[in-house]
């Protein structure tokens, strides 16, 4: 609910996460809990990991420890979803102009850059584009970036 809150308050704006899956005592009706989340906030970003123990932590003596390939399923699971999701939003991009604030060269005569919402802006460029802000109209959306023209 909070999410749909700052969606609606800030439109346009990136939500990420940081998910642990197979914490012990993790039950299958926990993990499907964090995939109905998944589903309805649909984090831009995710950074997800599978619980491992650690020498002298409390959780490391639990008794309830989820075996390692239940954990390695829920991670895949979860991340390929997400994937899923990332594409869908991504596609969304197409079409729409970000201002974008160019920090880098890249091979091929591209710059590259942060939008606000932080997600990474290549065009076709070279080195006078560094440390401007342009608007860019996004021509290609991929998973992890995008590509557009200045405008």
């Amino acid at each position: 609910d909070r999410c749909r809150k700052i969606r609606e308050m800030v439109p346009g704006v990136a939500i990420s996460t940081d998910i642990i899956v197979g914490f012990p005592g993790e039950t299958d009706e926990d993990f499907a809990e964090t995939m109905e989340v998944l589903e309805a906030v649909r984090f831009d970003q995710m950074f997800s990991f599978r619980y491992s123990p650690r020498p002298f932590t409390a959780a490391a003596e639990y008794e309830e420890q989820v075996p390692e390939a239940v954990a390695a399923e829920r991670l895949r699971r979860l991340q390929t979803r997400h994937d899923e999701i990332v594409d869908e939003i991504m596609a969304t991009q197409e079409g729409t102009i970000h201002k974008v604030y160019f920090e880098e060269l890249r091979p091929g005569n591209r710059v590259a850059g942060r939008s606000a919402d932080g997600r990474l802006v290549s065009v076709e460029g070279s080195e006078e584009l560094l440390g401007q802000i342009l608007p860019v109209r996004i021509t290609r959306a991929m998973r992890r970036s995008l590509e557009g023209e200045i405008v």
